[in-house]
């Protein structure tokens, strides 16, 4: 078990005083509470979008889906699309329409030199080519402004291309079969304020339609609203300076095709008030290639579908990486402290609940300075440093995670799988409890705490395969811990108290560190010193020959540690490797076998107790198909858990 490394990271109180701000504004879509056991969190439902953003008679709101996940408040009082958010075809529309190659004033429209003025609502039908120009729009503060791009190109070396300097709100809309381009080359100013994107909003920003939209950011951010920014379909393919596109107040992705390469954030939004600065994607396709991080979002990052595809800072061997390489950890190459190469970041909640979402991140691949629950989706991350990372809690619901590199696997102050499929390859350790600031020194007990109560957990760890600065209970689900082969490291460590109660658990591995349950388990737990080589077979055998569990060992160990429902006291069990037997043990107790070390602060086994306390080493089995075999009761072939899939 390593330091306390979470204790150093930065927490500062505008944290929590923005999560009580959240609780305070309420919600209007319908909540309920969910639980997997005692030792899992409450967390919020959502089953509809309601809440309008907007006024007007004329429109509806048009999201109204379901979500079917845990989001944060910050942006469930949030989430709303209008009718006019969405691409509607303008052909029976009044129009106006503007040849940029010779732009001419009309009802709305002023012309001086290449410099086109829109100065009331309406819909304007922009084609040519504008070279040097700009389009501003200067409405009413009410005034809803439409621009269609068909085959338009607007280029300036002085400022911002196209500026929505006032009006209520602005949409861009990209008919089928078109392609427009923008581009600039400084950052322009009016003023006393910075246009900082080739497209660049004071009011709220709409894109729509199927068309394409190339955006040549060569001074600054590609595209910037600063209030709401929404995208509900298009292709935009942004090349930027700095970031691809930053909506002060929020970003909003319902539709379309996104690709970003940014030598500054891809996506970000930047107010930190409770109702503002979030990130949502809820369909579409988000393609994100960037120097710094992938998203970052001030406040809250929901995803609830479609499919994102990051690559942040080089990716996990690119060069901005942290970690404490004394104990595995990656060292921080680089001299610029304050840059921050994670995938997806949020201050407050990062909330996973659908859709596809892969993360190549030279930090952190997904981050919160906060709380992070994962109720659906996909994920797959590789990591500099850690896969998924929460300041302070970390819930797993649902859904599917491979961690196939990184430095630790999974990380949190409170750390808590309820269900889910979850498969991670860490070079220190798999899944860590640790950060809180009340810990006291190695050795010592804190309030952090590690409880699996469900799911299928393969872990691959060269660290401590579970580990926890405070209490690791396990519930229930399949747990295949595979810990380091020095004996360092252990399988199953924690400062605090180490309890199972239920479930499918083997670890194989190292005996240096070995650490087993206290007797106030529920569950009989065996521990017995047995050798093997990478790529052997484990198999544990009852008295009557049917098999409880087993799994292929991707390393070579000394101790194989398993519990079932199964196991009665009295019985014999027997370990086998690659068919031969290898060991074998009666149950005499909660924890029968093999001696070991034991931890620091528990309870009764710990410190030379008979049975050791779980510390396991050996790799997860990486293209294993048999992984881990839940005990099937019945004496016919127990199926056969999922392995590790990743990388070493």
């Amino acid at each position: 078990m390593k330091p306390n490394r979470l204790s150093t990271k930065k927490h500062t109180l505008r944290f929590a005083v923005i999560l009580s701000a959240l609780v305070l504004t309420g919600c209007a879509s319908t909540q309920s509470t969910t639980s997997s056991t005692s030792a899992s969190s409450a967390s919020s439902t959502v089953s509809t979008v309601s809440t309008s953003e907007e006024s007007g008679a004329d429109e509806t709101d048009s999201t109204g889906g379901a979500m079917n996940g845990t989001i944060g408040s910050v942006i469930e009082a949030n989430l709303s699309f209008k009718n006019k958010d969405f691409y509607i075809d303008y052909s029976t529309e009044d129009t106006v329409k503007i040849d940029l190659s010779a732009p001419k004033e009309a009802d709305g429209v002023k012309v001086s030199g290449s410099t086109v003025t829109i100065t009331e609502a309406g819909t304007y039908v922009l084609s040519g080519t504008l070279t040097d120009g700009q389009i501003i729009i200067d409405a009413g503060d009410e005034d809803d402004v439409r621009l269609v791009l068909e085959n338009a190109s607007i280029t300036c070396t002085t400022t911002a291309p196209i500026y929505a300097k006032t009006a209520d709100k602005v949409i861009i809309s990209l008919p089928e079969n078109t392609e427009s381009t923008v581009t600039d080359t400084v950052t322009g100013t009016d003023g006393n304020d910075e246009l900082t994107a080739a497209i660049f909003a004071k009011c709220d920003l709409s894109v729509n339609g199927t068309g394409t939209l190339n955006v040549n950011a060569n001074a600054n951010d590609g595209i910037t609203s600063e209030d709401k920014l929404k995208i509900t379909g298009g292709v935009l393919n942004i090349t930027s300076a700095d970031d691809g596109l930053v909506g002060k107040d929020a970003v909003l992705i319902k539709d379309g095709t996104v690709h970003i390469t940014a030598s500054g954030n891809g996506i970000k939004s930047t107010k930190s008030e409770a109702d503002k600065g979030y990130v949502y994607i809820g369909g579409g396709t988000v393609n994100i290639t960037a120097e710094q991080d992938g998203i970052q979002a001030e406040t809250s990052v929901l995803i609830s579908a479609g499919e994102v595809n990051i690559i942040a800072g080089g990716g996990a061997n690119g060069e901005q990486k942290t970690g404490n390489a004394m104990f595995g950890g990656a060292q921080n190459t680089t001299t610029d402290e304050t840059l921050s190469t994670k995938g997806i970041k949020a201050e407050a909640a990062l909330d996973i609940t659908g859709g596809t979402v892969t993360v190549d991140s030279a930090d952190d691949s997904l981050h919160s300075n906060d709380s992070m629950t994962v109720s659906g989706g996909g994920i797959t991350v590789k990591s500099g440093d850690d896969g998924l990372h929460a300041d302070n809690t970390l819930t797993i619901e649902d859904g599917t995670i491979v961690v196939e590199e990184s430095c630790e696997g999974l990380e949190a102050i409170d750390l808590t799988i309820n269900g889910g499929t979850i498969d991670v390859t860490a070079s220190d350790d798999g899944l860590n409890a640790a950060g809180n600031s009340v810990d006291g020194g190695f050795g010592t007990a804190g309030a952090d705490t590690l409880t699996v109560n469900g799911g299928t957990l393969t872990v691959n760890a060269s660290g401590d395969g579970l580990d926890s600065d405070g209490a690791l209970t396990i519930n229930g689900g399949t747990v295949y811990v595979s810990g380091p082969t020095g004996d360092g490291n252990g399988t199953f460590d924690c400062d605090g108290v180490f309890t199972i109660n239920g479930g499918v658990v083997l670890g194989t591995g190292s005996s240096g560190m070995l650490k087993t349950p206290t007797t106030d388990s529920k569950q009989n737990t065996i521990s017995v010193s047995c050798t093997g080589s990478a790529g052997d077979t484990v198999e544990v055998k009852g008295a009557d020959g049917n098999t409880l569990v087993s799994a292929v060992a991707p390393k070579n160990f000394t101790n194989v540690t398993f519990s079932t429902p199964d196991i009665t006291e009295g019985e014999t069990y027997t370990v086998y490797v690659n068919g031969t037997e290898a060991a074998n043990e009666t149950c005499s107790g909660v924890v029968s076998g093999a001696t070991g070390m034991g931890s620091f602060g528990g309870g009764p086994g710990n410190m030379g107790g008979r049975a050791p306390n779980g510390g396991m080493g050996g790799q997860m089995p990486n293209g294993n198909s048999d992984g881990i075999t839940p005990p099937n009761g019945n004496g016919g072939t127990p199926p056969q858990m999922p392995g590790n899939t990743s990388d070493t």
